[in-house]
Parts: structure tokens; C-alpha cells; sequence
């Protein structure tokens, strides 16, 4: 019955943030429905991991279906312009872990781990099977800086780069119309997803959806898209999860490490708008396109909130998952190299 109660009341936020038009309005309203319950209610409160899983297979075929043949071209493009604004936003976070280290408890292990853009799941493994690394400090700057981006950057793109929240029905007549069924969602996600997993992908049941999506809209045509009503169900689950995640007395534990992890998450979220002013005038797409695909959010969250707003999701997926791509297969051997057997933490 709980869990019931949650949902109804992330349900009701969520609508209640639709009416002040701000992105991702159901997924904001888990997350401010659980952080609030588990704060000043039941700190033991979470939310089933395979409800989750399932949300992400449905955001990855909303997000995937996005991409087309034309999307390649661009992308090729633009290749220079999504490796060095990936190179720009891993040298920031290096950055940003040194300085945290040097004015904090913290080893720099801990540190680097803790403040990768789109490393959440692996950071958080790496920390754990690592004991020079302080797998609660890991833990609660990749928490913090999730939860700054998805809940400051909405409000960012909308107050100062002036994007509108379009309604729900607009979104879908702006969409591709006609197409194959949107049910082809459970046999491409389900295959997406279980490859993945086999192939140890990272955040694999978006990333397998992602993928396999796209191949299939390439490969078949355009696919429909996912009726709101599901959407909307998805972003619940993804955002209550996420509220989940909020543990107070880690947070307690590591309190002076606040004011280091909020002020470089907004550092890198400035500097995501500036990085994005340069790709925006130089490769002709908006700036709240560009800033989405820069911000130091996860792939879901991002492009969730751009499809809200009508930009071009392909776009910002294709910056956010080269990015994730690039940290999560060429990070881990780059920790392990720097901090080798002589590093002590």
C-alpha cells in the first residue's frame, strides 16, 4: 500500500508541475515525493529495481526511436565536435576531483569516482570492489550531482534559455506520425536489453533499448511513439527510484563534502551552457538542444526533457551517450592505470 501511496502522490506532484509547465514533470515529482518521504517519514523506503528496469526499456524505445538514417549523417559531421565536448566535460570533472580532494577528507580515488558525469552505476561498482576508495563518498557525490542536474537543469533551460514546455498532444503531433506500432517496443527492448546484459553494457536496460531502437527505426522505419499515458508511468517509476537513492545518514556522514560536490556540479553546468553556445552557432541546432546534450545529466533524464520541449532528442542523445560510452569503457582502465598497486588512498 505504500508504494501505492507514493505513486499516487508522485502522480499528483507530477501533474501539478505540468501546470507550471516544467520538463519532466512526473519523473520530478518521484523524485521530490520520495526524497521528501524517506527525509521525514521511513529512511528504509525504496522502490523495486525491476520497476525501474522496465521504466528504462520504455524511456530507451521512446528516446532510440528518435534516431534515423539523417541522424548518422550529422553525426558524422559533427564527430569533432562530440569528442572534444566529451574530452571538455571528463578534463572538468578531473579538475573539479582534485580541488575536492585538496580542501577535503576525501582521497582523490574517491573523489574522481565520485564526480564522473554519467558513471552513477559504474563509479558506484568501481567503489565498492576498490577498498582504497571511500565507497561513501562515491556514493553520495554521484547522488548529488544527479539530483542537482535533473532537478536545477529543467528549470535552467526554461528561466534563462527561454525553451517552452510543450502540451503532451503537441508533442505528439510534432512527432514522426504514421509508422510501425509502438508495441514493437517489448520485442526490440526485451532484445536490446538482454544483449546488453550479456555484453555488460552499462545502465543496460536503457542503453540495449537505445540502441536497438535506433538500429530497428534505421533498418525498418520510423517507429510510433509511445502513448503519454506509458510515458508518463515510466517517469514515475524512474523518479521514485531515483528519490530512493537519498540516504540521510550517509549524507550526514559526509556533510562536508556539500558545498565541494554542489559547487562543482554548478560549475559544470556552467560550463555546459558556454560549451554549448560554441556547438549551437557553429553546427546550427538551438542552444537548449546543445546545453541538454552537454549538461552533466543521465541519457534518460536529459532527453526526456528535451522531447518535452520538442528539441532534437537525437541530437542530445548523441552527445550524452558518447559520452557515458567513452567513461564507462575507457575511465575504469584510466583509474586503474593512474592509481595502481602503489597508490595507498
Amino acid at each position: 500500500m505504500k508504494r501505492v501511496g507514493l505513486f499516487g502522490a508522485a502522480a499528483v506532484v507530477g501533474y501539478v508541475l505540468v501546470l507550471f509547465k516544467i520538463p519532466i514533470p512526473y519523473m520530478l515529482g518521484g523524485i521530490i515525493v520520495m526524497a521528501s518521504a524517506k527525509a521525514f517519514g521511513d529512511p528504509d523506503l525504496f522502490w523495486p529495481r525491476s520497476w525501474r528496469m522496465l521504466a528504462l526499456c520504455v524511456a530507451g524505445y521512446g528516446i532510440g526511436r528518435n534516431f534515423t538514417a539523417d541522424t548518422w549523417d550529422r553525426l558524422l559531421n559533427q564527430t569533432v565536435g562530440v569528442f572534444a565536448a566529451t574530452f571538455i566535460s571528463l578534463t572538468l570533472s578531473v579538475l573539479i576531483a582534485i580541488w575536492t580532494h585538496r580542501h577535503t577528507f576525501a582521497n582523490l580515488l574517491s573523489c574522481v569516482m565520485g564526480i564522473l558525469p554519467g558513471g552513477l552505476t559504474q563509479m558506484m561498482l568501481m567503489s565498492e570492489e576498490d577498498t582504497r576508495s571511500d565507497a561513501n563518498v562515491v556514493v553520495v557525490a554521484q547522488t548529488l550531482r544527479m539530483f542537482g542536474v535533473v532537478m536545477f537543469v529543467p528549470f535552467l533551460v526554461v528561466h534563462l534559455l527561454g525553451a517552452e514546455v510543450l502540451p503532451a498532444e503537441e508533442v505528439a503531433q510534432g512527432a514522426m506520425s504514421g509508422g510501425l506500432s509502438w508495441l514493437w517496443l517489448i520485442p526490440v527492448c526485451g532484445l536490446g536489453s538482454w544483449v546488453a546484459l550479456r555484453l555488460h553494457v552499462p545502465t543496460a536496460t536503457l542503453i540495449g533499448p537505445i540502441i536497438a531502437a535506433a538500429a530497428f527505426s534505421c533498418a525498418a522505419g520510423p517507429l510510433q511513439l509511445v502513448p503519454g499515458f506509458l510515458m508518463s508511468i515510466a517517469q514515475i517509476n524512474i523518479g521514485l527510484y531515483m528519490g530512493a537513492m537519498l540516504d540521510k545518514e550517509k549524507l550526514l556522514r559526509t556533510r562536508s563534502l556539500l558545498p565541494y560536490i554542489l559547487g562543482g556540479t554548478a560549475v559544470m553546468i556552467a560550463s555546459s551552457v558556454l560549451v554549448a553556445q560554441f556547438l549551437a552557432a557553429h553546427y546550427h541546432f538551438s542552444l537548449v538542444a546543445a546545453f541538454l546534450g552537454m549538461a552533466p545529466g543521465g541519457i534518460a533524464e536529459m532527453c526526456l526533457a528535451g522531447m518535452s520541449m520538442g528539441e532534437d532528442v537525437s541530437m542530445i542523445l548523441t552527445y550524452q551517450i558518447v559520452r557515458v560510452m567513452i567513461l564507462n569503457i575507457t575511465v575504469p582502465y584510466a583509474i586503474k592505470w593512474y592509481f595502481d598497486k602503489n597508490y595507498v588512498g
